[in-house]
């Protein structure tokens, strides 16, 4: 279990799905503080979970602090410039879950004092049930890539990619990923009512079948594709789907990928020129 304190830069809504899970992991409240402008929703935070709710000047850092950088991507050249000096005297580590903020911005923006890890979280999080992806300097030791996982691991899923420049893939399948999946269900459901069948039940219906697939693939160690074949008769309706969703499925999902990650990295270069003076 982590013991050093827990220091967050920000209160929205990724914020507290990060608390709520190191709450549920048993990290004391009183480990944890929350730094932001918006003093209702640290309030709120800190009668929810019991955790400290400061405001957002600068102040000295416990030695050895996880302080998580979870405000707007646009404030961060401000809010981090003006920690700079207390994230070296702690010699921490910081964690940043902005998009589009490359390693190095963030350590030119904080100086060398504190060890730096990126992290892209998706919105799944929020229900323990989140996709998050880390990427770190090569040099950052074993004890600080455990911390970030212990931080991040309890909201779902977390993978270490060795190259940064992946990273805009990783952010285009699965941190956008979730507004795909509910593109989807709408359509689905918004199809199904076309055809006849009441709101509703189409919801519920759409819902459960991505729901559940999800988790039949999950359980399985055959592909996707493997899976697919075995519940397509030939002949059948749905082997008549699939023929019209191969149509254009496919072709689209790549523009769609490719489309996020030139975003992405005109974002990141966007970033850069703002973030720095």
């Amino acid at each position: 279990m982590i013991t050093q304190p827990i220091v967050f830069l920000g209160a929205g809504n990724m914020a507290r799905a990060l608390v709520a899970s190191l709450r549920q992991q048993g990290i004391p409240g009183g480990q944890i503080q929350v730094h932001a402008p918006h003093a209702a929703r640290r309030d709120a935070l800190q009668a929810e979970f019991g955790i400290r709710s400061c405001p957002a000047t600068p102040a000295a850092l416990p030695p050895g602090a996880i302080v998580l950088y979870a405000a707007k991507p646009a404030q961060a050249g401000d809010i981090l410039r003006a920690w700079r000096t207390a994230l070296a005297d702690a010699g921490g580590l910081l964690i940043s879950v902005a998009a589009g903020i490359r390693l190095q911005t963030l350590r030119d923006l904080v100086g060398s004092g504190p060890d730096i890890v990126r992290a892209m979280p998706n919105t799944p999080v929020q229900v323990g049930a989140g996709a998050t992806t880390l990427c770190a300097p090569p040099d950052l030791g074993p004890e600080r890539r455990q911390q970030a996982e212990a931080i991040l691991g309890a909201t779902g899923l977390v993978l270490w990619l060795g190259n940064e420049d992946t990273m805009d893939a990783a952010t285009a399948l699965a941190g956008s990923g979730p507004a795909y999946v509910l593109l989807l269900l709408e359509a689905l459901e918004d199809a199904a009512v076309c055809a006849g069948l009441a709101r509703e039940p189409a919801r519920q219906l759409a819902l459960q079948t991505i729901l559940g697939t999800a988790r039949m693939a999950a359980a399985s160690s055959l592909s996707p594709g493997t899976l697919r074949h075995q519940v397509t008769s030939p002949g059948g309706t749905t082997a008549a789907a699939l023929a019209v969703w191969e149509e254009g499925l496919r072709p689209l999902a790549h523009r769609a990928i490719q489309a996020a990650i030139r975003r992405s990295q005109e974002l990141a270069g966007a970033a850069a020129g703002e973030l720095l003076p």
